[in-house]
């Protein structure tokens, strides 16, 4: 298992790589200290996802190594086919695998790879909605600066 923190605009990322891929993406303390990638992987890992902040890359294209159950997994392929810029609700990602909304928003909050699984594009159907189990703070002013990134990259192509 390989470990380094990066910065990004929304703050440190810690990015966890295992022999199989990318296994986890998650927000770290501010004030973390910062570790190089040392792998092939998690040099790319990085540069794809600095490309994504700067609005150069609109797609990750990264092995992964996902831990979950076979229904969060579902959830999370179903994420992978979101473009960039595109959201849905968690009722229409409910039915297009058949299933109930709570469930999706469940899976959603146990996405191991924020950002590159985007889970931020998924909306309640008359709100935001939350974003890894918050529904406010510090992890809701991400999803919100996520999705405009994407609205404002979107416009300038």
């Amino acid at each position: 298992m390989e470990s380094c923190i990066l910065q990004s605009p929304l703050g440190p990322l810690r990015l966890t790589i295992s022999v199989k891929g990318l296994q986890r993406l998650e927000y770290v303390a501010a004030g973390s200290p910062l570790s190089k990638p040392v792998s092939d992987l998690a040099k790319q890992a990085g540069q794809q996802l600095m490309a994504y902040f700067e609005g150069d890359c609109r797609g990750f294209d990264l092995p992964f190594d996902l831990i979950g159950t076979c229904y969060q997994k579902q959830v999370w392929s179903e994420l992978q086919q979101l473009y960039f810029g595109q959201t849905l609700s968690y009722g229409e990602l409910a039915e297009k695998i058949d299933s109930g909304a709570r469930a999706v928003g469940n899976a959603c909050r146990s996405n191991p790879l924020l950002i590159i699984v985007p889970c931020h594009r998924v909306l309640r159907k008359d709100a935001v909605g939350g974003y890894s189990g918050q529904r406010d703070g510090i992890m809701m002013q991400r999803k919100l600066w996520l999705l405009q990134h994407e609205a404002e990259t979107s416009q300038q192509s």
